[in-house]
């Protein structure tokens, strides 16, 4: 079931926070711990059916108080959550015991979410080590398991999170993205999910990777659930510049199937054959709802961001760790305890650390400067750009990963949703990639829920039962 179908059940009393937490603890201890081993979850919150009763009680008393109310989700080992540990993976910060939570945490519980625990992630965010390392892996926690197929790339960093949604472990989880984090493991385990603009959804007290290009967003299995989550994602952070000018706007309201009001442009560069039909399917549902459909094309659609990245992971990781209290308490630790414990720490080596530790980590050199506004420059260019030259509102590509990473370096919001329902003996996934102006969530969830309704794409692994 969907995050709104429980949310429904709980409302009309047909199930209770306390029966949904205790079947999704049995769900993981048969097939994340056991049975499939998935090991999408990084640890669990002991007070978990305490606070589900808890929950319960406060809904008999007083109703409920939002969609989220009473529905437990699983956040990435990156997000605060106060009396838990926050590794990112690495069992360098194992002692990283958390005082407070992550705004966007602290958002969830004010919507009565009960926090079930942490999901686990590629390393660092996936930035540890270019050798070779697989994503979901992670010195701390292992290998995370693909949903559908074992032995397949989950994808990441946030691969826990979207393999607990796409296995229906957990209704719904909380990724976060710097390039790709969302959407790529969203893609590679058919599920739904939305990449905020840069600032929408506070960043205090998640571990960083990059200031610039930093956001939280939700996995789902549904346009409404991302809708809903996101409403109680967004809004600004004192603590947080970026979010300072934060355009927060009624997402529900933008699920409807009248496209009268969109103006679809169609990118068709590098499409395989799957890709191509399912962008035929969307062309066919888009202007069949109304929508105004043209085909584009763009000059530039990725940059290498990674010199830029690595002078900001510096900065950042060591502004977080001196605000936590972990023994590590700058990069140069982590680096120092990795090679102390070689054996389970570097297994796929630590390059990408030590190459970010090579940097000054005060953001004032010269180069980085220039290199950061060339990015952000062409990517705007491109992106915003396009969307200006061909009057639209929304890019449509498709295929097995994002379209390039115009959206990660602008800022601007992105979304995917599952185009075809995998063959599982022949596991090739394609997914619609959606880009739009800054703050312009609401034009995504109005073209991927026409998307959603008229094509009919419902998509689950088989050996999964849906929750009761």
């Amino acid at each position: 079931m969907t995050l709104d179908e429980l949310s429904k059940r709980i409302e009309t009393g047909k199930t209770t926070c306390t029966a949904l937490t205790e079947e999704v603890l049995r769900r993981i201890a048969e097939n994340d711990t056991g049975g499939r081993k998935l090991n999408s979850v990084c640890c669990l919150n002991p007070d978990a059916l305490f606070q589900a009763r808890a929950i319960d009680a406060e809904i008999r008393r007083n109703g409920r108080k939002s969609p989220l109310h009473g529905i437990p989700v699983l956040v990435k080992d990156n997000i605060d959550v106060k009396g838990m540990i926050t590794t990112a993976g690495s069992e360098a910060l194992a002692d990283n015991l958390c005082m407070e939570d992550a705004v966007i945490v602290k958002r969830l519980k004010e919507a009565g979410a009960l926090i079930l625990g942490k999901a686990n992630l590629s390393e660092f965010a996936y930035w540890m080590s270019r050798q070779d390392m697989p994503s979901g892996y992670s010195s701390y926690s292992g290998q995370v398991v693909h949903a559908w197929v074992p032995g397949i790339d989950p994808s990441g960093s946030s691969s826990g999170s979207a393999v607990a949604v796409s296995a229906r472990l957990i209704p719904f989880a909380i990724g976060t993205e710097t390039d790709g984090s969302l959407m790529s493991p969203s893609i590679a385990n058919a599920i739904i999910s939305i990449k905020p603009t840069v600032g929408l959804v506070p960043r205090t007290g998640i571990l960083p990777l990059s200031c610039i290009q930093d956001t939280a967003g939700p996995m789902c299995t549904s346009v409404q659930d991302c809708a809903d989550v996101l409403q109680v994602l967004s809004g600004m952070d004192e603590n947080d510049t970026a979010s300072y000018n934060a355009c927060v706007k009624d997402y529900r309201s933008a699920l409807h199937t009248d496209g009268k009001e969109l103006r679809i442009g169609i990118l068709r560069q590098d499409y395989d054959e799957t890709a191509l039909q399912t962008i035929e399917k969307a062309v066919s549902i888009l202007q069949e709802a109304g929508a105004e459909v043209k085909d584009i094309a763009i000059e530039t659609i990725r940059q290498d961001e990674s010199e830029c990245l690595m002078h900001e992971f510096k900065h950042d990781i060591n502004v977080y760790l001196h605000q936590h209290h972990s023994k590590c308490q700058s990069l140069a630790d982590i680096i120092a305890y990795n090679k102390a414990h070689a054996k389970t720490c570097l297994v796929h080596g630590q390059d990408l650390l030590e190459a970010s530790e090579n940097k000054s980590g005060r953001l004032m050199e010269k180069e980085y400067i220039e290199k950061r506004m060339e990015l952000r420059k062409t990517a705007s260019e491109n992106l915003d750009g396009t969307l200006k030259k061909y009057r639209i509102d929304v890019i449509l590509s498709a295929g097995a990963r994002p379209k390039g990473n115009l959206s990660p370096i602008s800022g601007n919001p992105c979304m995917s949703l599952p185009a075809i329902v995998p063959d599982e003996r022949d596991y090739k996934p394609c997914s619609w990639y959606l880009m739009a102006g800054a703050y312009r969530e609401d034009h995504l969830l109005h073209t991927a829920y026409i998307l959603e309704q008229k094509a009919g794409i419902h998509t689950c692994p088989s050996w999964t039962e849906e929750l009761r």
